[in-house]
């Protein structure tokens, strides 16, 4: 067993994980107890400072933070430290320089409700496959939302919905949801399903995240492993539910090493299939940092699921989305072409609930919003399956 840190690192797994480690008392700090030059040196992208077993906050003292990042090897504390504080400096190796160039950051801190999503699980629910839709046992409100992502652990029909993340499509009660896939495509199984369990488990959206980047996650400056305490999906991460979250921890994501590369305020998906009179999320506030209010344009691209099939449309979209007032939420057709039904829909300012909404026969875009977010979806009405892709550029967030 090697020696525990204060961070909860072992030795052995230290090594493995391409970690600096250095550990200094508070009378190692020059300046008056306010400057530290770690025995290690750290990459700025990856570093963490715990202090007595805590993990600290970077930034400046007018923006909430402990201390200040300079370089590569010097932290300065925005107080003065005791001289028998235990400060200890954790950082990645990067066996290659230019790597952490490329690195997207992604830091999240855990909530009190986020807090709860590992500790609750629903039993014996059903499920029914002509509408992809869970259904919780006695009425059991399970408070989600749309976007929230769950993990099914036991399914009793062999046939029906199977173990693994899916994820929140729509919201019709307090005791039902619709699901697709974790990376948002639509789910299709042979039956409905009984002896149903699942658990709410914690999901960040990631951008330019692809499932072939080098990705670490940190839970409080711990770094967890993949496939074990995490997952890694097209564009966002989940945390396996055995994995328990306290409120204020800090998770913090960084991955680099994708074959896109961003060059500006962008998010993009393909390959997404979507059945007919059925819609598909493609984006929404979750998806960006901070976000009440966007504007930003939308190119989306439709082909029949059948590849020989010459059933396509594309068009252009200007749209401004805001939280909770779907009345303020609007779309405006810049482009339009091909040659499935009249034209591409535009449902916006309240006008959008369900695919229903969009002319049957033709593709849609709906805007809408509720309490928890604003949310952008692709409705297909054209009578076949369809294949297509979006990117949203220009995001004022």
């Amino acid at each position: 067993m090697g020696i525990k840190y204060i961070s909860g690192f072992r030795g052995a797994d230290h090594a493995k994980q391409h970690l600096r480690r250095s550990v200094h008392l508070g009378s190692a700090l020059t300046s008056g107890y306010t400057v530290l030059n770690p025995a290690e040196a750290f990459d700025q992208q990856a570093c963490f400072v715990y202090m007595n077993g805590a993990l600290l906050k970077e930034g400046t003292a007018g923006n909430g933070g402990d201390y200040v990042l300079t370089g590569s090897n010097t932290i300065t504390f925005n107080v003065a430290v005791a001289t028998t504080d235990a400060i200890e400096v954790i950082s990645y190796i990067f066996q290659n320089p230019t790597l952490p160039a490329t690195m997207t950051e992604v830091d999240h801190t855990v909530t009190s409700a986020n807090a709860t999503y590992h500790s609750t699980s629903f039993a014996s629910c059903t499920y029914t496959t002509a509408s992809d839709t869970l259904t919780t046992n006695s009425s059991a409100a399970h408070g989600l939302a749309i976007g929230d992502v769950i993990d099914v652990t036991v399914s009793a029909v062999a046939t029906s919905i199977t173990l693994g993340r899916y994820r929140v499509l729509t919201v019709p009660s307090s005791s039902t949801v619709t699901l697709q896939t974790v990376d948002s495509v639509s789910v299709a199984f042979d039956d409905n399903g009984t002896g149903i369990t699942f658990i709410r488990v914690f999901n960040k959206s990631v951008p330019l995240l692809t499932q072939i980047n080098h990705i670490m996650l940190f839970l409080n400056g711990m770094h967890l492993v993949k496939d074990t305490d995490y997952y890694v999906d097209e564009q966002s991460v989940t945390i396996d539910s055995t994995v328990n979250l306290l409120e204020d921890a800090v998770i913090a994501v960084r991955h680099f090493g994708s074959f896109a590369t961003q060059v500006e305020n962008e998010i993009h998906r393909n390959g997404i299939t979507i059945a007919d009179d059925t819609h598909n999320l493609l984006l929404s506030n979750t998806d960006l940092t901070g976000n009440t209010t966007a504007v930003f344009n939308l190119y989306v691209n439709v082909r029949h699921s059948t590849a020989t099939n010459d059933a396509y449309q594309a068009a252009t979209f200007i749209v401004r989305a805001e939280k909770a007032v779907p009345a303020d939420c609007y779309l405006h057709t810049i482009a339009d072409g091909g040659n499935i039904g009249t034209e591409f829909d535009a449902v916006d300012e309240n006008g959008y609930s369900t695919h229903a909404n969009v002319t049957d026969g033709n593709m849609g875009i709906g805007v809408t919003a509720d309490a928890n977010g604003w949310y952008v979806y692709l409705a297909n009405r054209s009578s076949h399956s369809v294949v297509a892709g979006f990117k949203a550029i220009a995001i004022t967030n």
